[in-house]
């Protein structure tokens, strides 16, 4: 019961991240005309692959290398730590996300895609530092600071600039947006510093540069590629089949993008029980049994409203859209075993061996994706990405227990026999 109370509090949190990214969707898509809002879907898609590489992975690995220092009360290593991570950020960001930006211009179809990419060069260097700091903020067992601060508040003021800019202008262009974003990250990333300020005493910072970007890189050589394959959907849908198909398929990806909240708020309790010297596998079960029980009440939950919630989209194509999102929730169904499998790999295995399940997934998935969606059009090109979030959650799952990271058992919620032996 305490382990569902400790849920229920930070899913109050997850859940603000991602009803405010369906807030700020419904909003743009009135503000916006279909052809800017698919453009902008794209360009919100493209940026979040980018912060992971941009912060040069620290957002991811922040969590593996302050919750230590943290622990030990090290706090002259984390003062130095949050100047590399914020260098990196501002300095490595720019020059990473100009050359992207380049590359990415030359090969869209789409003149209004490449016309507002410069906005990029702004908005990913600060982003991969809201990120950056929502990690150390999570690091530092300031979880609600960090959760809120992660994503929702930047979508919350960007949602109530827009709304401020329609009433006073009419219908918002996607420069216009752009500049919104710009404006409330910035906002947001002045705040988490004012957050993180007092809570890192004053010391002389020391450094452990090499040894950081290190880890990070490693943490970035398989982050980067789940940001891609997340991400990756909205990017084929707008370059096969244009911006007006995105504007149609994203809301179905932001609703389904709902059941992160349960995800969120049990990684957040999951990683440092993985991070104990020791693994207290009935704990590890008890929790993931929870989940497994509420992923499948939350899917059910979600299928049963999904008309209602496109049609505030006011969704052109209705029963299309449906369709997309039924399958999408769909392969939802094992999100608890992809949630475990990525943070034992990420946490106590070894990185590189999420890259290589992320290649090959990501393989299969973008040649059955370019098939389908040639026979069936969007709704082939949803099921193949379908199938690849399934797939890959199992590759992972058989790759945790042939390297003996955490039984079988374990990942499924159920009591391992090691344990049950010793009751």
């Amino acid at each position: 019961m305490d382990v569902f109370k400790q849920v229920l509090s930070l899913s109050t949190f997850t859940g603000l991240n991602h009803i405010s990214r369906v807030v700020m969707t419904l909003m743009l898509a009135k503000f916006m005309g279909a052809e800017h809002f698919g453009t902008f879907a794209a360009l919100l898609a493209l940026c979040e692959v980018l912060l992971l590489p941009a912060s040069l992975g620290f957002s991811s690995s922040l969590m593996r290398l302050a919750h230590p220092l943290y622990k030990s009360q090290d706090y002259a290593l984390l003062q130095g730590l949050k100047r590399v991570y914020l260098a990196v950020a501002l300095i490595f960001g720019v020059i990473f996300s100009a050359s992207i930006i380049t590359g990415y211009a030359y090969f869209s179809p789409h003149q209004l895609t490449t016309e507002h990419l410069e906005y990029l060069l702004l908005i990913v260097p600060l982003g991969a530092l809201m990120q950056c700091q929502a990690a150390l903020l999570l690091a530092l067992d300031k979880k609600r600071r960090g959760l809120l601060t992660q994503q929702c508040l930047f979508e919350i003021f960007t949602a109530l600039t827009c709304a401020y800019l329609y009433w006073q202008h009419g219908q918002l262009h996607l420069a216009t947006v752009c500049k919104a974003l710009v404006f409330s990250i910035s906002i947001v990333v002045i705040l988490q510093f004012i957050l993180i300020f007092p809570l890192l005493q004053q010391h002389k910072p020391q450094f452990k540069t090499r040894h950081w970007c290190t880890s990070s890189l490693t943490l970035l050589a398989s982050g980067a590629g789940a940001a891609l394959v997340a991400k990756l959907d909205v990017l084929l849908v707008h370059h096969w089949l244009g911006p007006k198909a995105v504007s149609v398929f994203y809301p179905a990806v932001v609703i389904a993008g709902l059941m992160a909240i349960l995800s969120n708020a049990f990684a957040v309790l999951l990683k440092p029980m993985l991070l104990e010297k020791r693994l207290d596998e009935a704990k590890i079960s008890q929790l993931m049994r929870l989940f497994w029980l509420c992923n499948m009440v939350f899917v059910g939950v979600l299928i049963l409203i999904a008309y209602p919630l496109l049609a505030l989209y006011q969704e052109p194509e209705l029963e299309s859209g449906h369709t997309m999102l039924v399958i999408l929730l769909t392969a939802q169904l094992v999100t608890p075993l992809r949630m475990s499998t990525v943070s034992v790999i990420k946490l106590i295995g070894n990185p590189l061996y999420n890259l290589w399940v992320l290649l090959f997934a990501t393989t299969v998935t973008v040649l059955l994706a370019w098939y389908l969606q040639a026979q069936f059009g969007l709704i082939g090109l949803v099921s193949a990405f379908a199938f690849g979030f399934i797939f890959g959650a199992c590759l992972r799952a058989w790759l945790v227990y042939r390297c003996g990271y955490l039984s079988v058992s374990c990942m499924l919620g159920f009591m391992p026999a090691s344990v049950k032996a010793q009751l």
